[in-house]
């Protein structure tokens, strides 16, 4: 949704994932690897702040998709930070 890209793509055989995508570009790269019709959109609509909360979003998905369950985000933790962004958005958008 945000990278413009499906987890069926052509680039993500032979073991390379969208998870793995996402998670090489963090924290400089991520920018470079998000759609460029989404961002170009948010930048024309001068909403900045949703690019960074949509970085903080693929943080957490990272997170809880990681390959042992042992290092993935719990739940809870990981419904609280997305209600923090959804919270942080809807005041930013009053």
């Amino acid at each position: 949704m945000f990278m413009g890209r499906r987890p069926t793509s052509e680039a993500f055989r032979a073991g390379f994932t969208l998870h793995d995508y996402v998670e090489m570009s963090f924290p400089e790269r991520v920018m470079e690897v998000m759609d460029p019709h989404l961002i170009q959109q948010l930048e024309a609509d001068g909403r900045d702040h949703i690019l960074e909360s949509i970085i903080s979003v693929l943080r957490i998905g990272v997170m809880c998709s990681s390959q042992s369950p042992r290092d993935r985000m719990e739940m809870g933790d990981a419904v609280n930070q997305l209600h923090s962004i959804r919270n942080l958005l809807l005041r930013l958008d009053q």
